[in-house]
């Protein structure tokens, strides 16, 4: 990751730095006058409370929580993207999140090894893009006739717009 960030600085100009900055320092200014004047949201002066306590706890699980909701955001859509292209979608989808894993739920047609090849292929892709940042995907897969009911711990994803499962 170092010599990512060593190239990018490298590429990066002292006007891009300089314009970088400036910004960087109106966002934080805006921040401060929302905190004088008590307008600011919830999180925005829970975080700067944590900050100017020097309450590290509290500003590293900011962090976590914050890079969670990205990086699981952008894996689930990932994946979502990845079994579209194989122009199936299952029966039923759900998902469970925890700190770094998503748990999936898929119910497919009996005996569609297509969805079922899909959806693993899927996952593999998924995990495999997503490795270096500890979050990955965890599938069961279930067949129609299995007659399982979602795991009330899901949360269940429509699907719209003509796709379904192969048969």
């Amino acid at each position: 990751m170092h010599s990512t960030i060593n190239k990018t600085h490298e590429v990066l100009s002292n006007e891009a730095i300089k314009q970088w900055f400036n910004g960087f320092i109106a966002h934080i200014s805006v921040d401060k006058m929302m905190m004088e004047t008590n307008t600011a949201p919830s999180d925005l002066k829970d975080f700067y409370t944590s900050a100017m306590l020097e309450d590290y706890a509290a500003i590293s699980k900011t962090i976590r929580d914050t890079s969670s909701k990205y990086f699981i955001g952008n894996l689930v859509q990932f994946y979502i993207n990845a079994f579209v292209t194989y122009k199936i979608a299952p029966q039923k989808l759900a998902f469970d999140f925890s700190d770094a894993k998503i748990l999936v739920w898929a119910e497919i047609l009996d005996n569609d090894e297509k969805a079922e090849e899909a959806l693993i292929l899927s996952e593999a892709k998924a995990n495999a893009k997503f490795a270096d940042t500890g979050f990955y995907i965890s599938s069961t897969i279930v067949e129609q006739s299995d007659d399982l009911p979602i795991p009330s711990h899901y949360n269940e994803v429509k699907f719209h717009g003509g796709l379904s499962g192969s048969h």
